[in-house]
């Protein structure tokens, strides 16, 4: 072999070779495709989220069952800091029903109202308008009440189910356009989570705000579900919300 051709061969391997490594140095410079985080970061993420809101709405879809019965209510929910909150019953069993709460003020009670005229009227001639935050009428099938439907109740009962149990990321779902986490949950102690063996969960990828969830007993069956959509976060809301039944009509600004 001449000259010519052992430098014309040397000349291609020190090509071969630079474009391998070129090709490792472009594999390295590539991230990766970031990680969905574990559901104990995914919790830190929504106390820091929820120490910078002042308050939220949203439509709140829930369903409950117990045995054979099950009851579906939809809401027009508000939340604001530290613990008030205002549902508006759109459909189930009692439509046009008004339940305020402040959790500061008055923690173990629930100003209500009928949403038929004549139904409230009765109400407010014999039972008056506050309850009993466990009161049967103002409950779900699962005993839930008004007190236990906020944000921050949601993360303290996970921070015990996390507790108590073991979570998994399970894929990312695209949910009205917005990014997704799901995760399943495990409860090595239903009797002390309320009952609820497992649970999928669907928590937004942004605002960490948990947008839907289903809960099943330790024989697979559904027990509760919520479905969140219409979702505002410190959209400004009214103090009227939180101590009138019917606020100006307007507008929900302050």
């Amino acid at each position: 072999m001449n000259d010519g051709n052992i430098h014309r061969r040397a000349r291609c391997i020190w090509g071969a070779a630079l474009c391998l490594l070129g090709g490792f140095a472009l594999l390295h410079a590539v991230p990766a495709a970031a990680e969905a985080p574990r559901f104990g970061v995914v919790l830190a993420g929504m106390k820091a989220k929820l120490a910078a809101t002042s308050d939220y709405q949203c439509r709140f879809e829930t369903q409950s069952s117990n045995g054979d019965e099950t009851r579906t209510v939809v809401l027009n929910y508000f939340y604001r800091r530290p613990s008030r909150i205002r549902m508006e019953v759109l459909e189930g069993p009692y439509p046009g029903s008004l339940l305020i709460y402040n959790g500061e003020t008055d923690a173990g009670k629930v100003r209500v109202l009928a949403g038929n005229r004549l139904v409230a009227f009765l109400q407010r001639m014999l039972y008056g308008e506050f309850f009993a935050v466990d009161h049967e009428w103002v409950v779900d099938l699962r005993g839930n009440g008004i007190h236990e439907s906020d944000w921050p109740h949601f993360i303290r009962t996970h921070e015990v189910y996390l507790s108590m149990g073991t979570s998994r990321f399970v894929r990312e779902e695209i949910l009205d356009g917005r990014v997704a986490y799901v995760y399943r949950l495990v409860s090595d102690a239903p009797e002390k989570t309320t009952g609820v063996k497992s649970e999928d969960l669907w928590v937004d990828a942004k605002t960490y705000f948990p947008v839907r969830y289903f809960q099943y007993d330790d024989a697979g069956r559904l027990i509760r579900k919520a479905i969140v959509t219409e979702l505002r976060i410190n959209a400004g809301l009214s103090e009227r919300l939180f101590t009138e039944f019917y606020p100006d009509k307007m507008s929900h600004a302050p």
